[in-house]
């Protein structure tokens, strides 16, 4: 018989990521956390980060907001994937963004690798992303978000 063969990469050879986002929206604003740690430290992003062996998309991104956030979200809809990457600091991650209503009374506080959350208005985002104070795409992922919600809110009220 054929002996087994374990595949394994090594520490420093660049792979490919999976992970999610949440895009959570509320009266024209979306929920923004700050990046606490590499990559993309400082910059303004979605609540999200590695799904873990074994987690549906789904968990993962319910787990990861209440981690970041402390929020317990349920509704979400997944929304579309967007790739970051960095070839030359060997980032490659491939992310489910899902989309979805902030909780009526929600109270978030930056937990995780959250250093700070805060809501900001759509309407500045693009100002924002062209500042460098987002993660690379994020006003066009929010605003098809906006878009979708608005539609889905239109329709659930029909």
């Amino acid at each position: 018989m054929g002996q087994a063969v374990t595949m394994t990469h090594p520490a420093s050879q660049p792979r490919i990521v999976l992970g999610v986002s949440a895009c959570l929206l509320a009266d024209g604003e979306v929920l923004l956390v700050e990046r606490g740690r590499e990559p993309f430290a400082g910059k303004l992003s979605l609540p999200g980060g590695r799904v873990e062996f074994g987690e549906s998309l789904a968990d993962a991104v319910r787990r990861e907001v209440q981690e970041e956030t402390g929020l317990d979200v349920a509704d979400l809809g997944f929304l579309r994937f967007h790739e970051a990457i960095d070839a030359k600091a060997g980032i490659h991650v491939v992310i489910a963004v899902f989309a979805g209503r902030l909780p009526a009374g929600a109270q978030p506080l930056a937990g995780d690798d959250a250093a700070a959350l805060a809501l900001h208005a759509v309407a500045g985002l693009q100002d924002m992303q062209s500042a460098g104070r987002l993660t690379d795409g994020l006003a066009p992922i929010v605003a098809q978000a906006a878009t979708r919600i608005g539609e889905i809110a239109g329709i659930r009220g029909a």
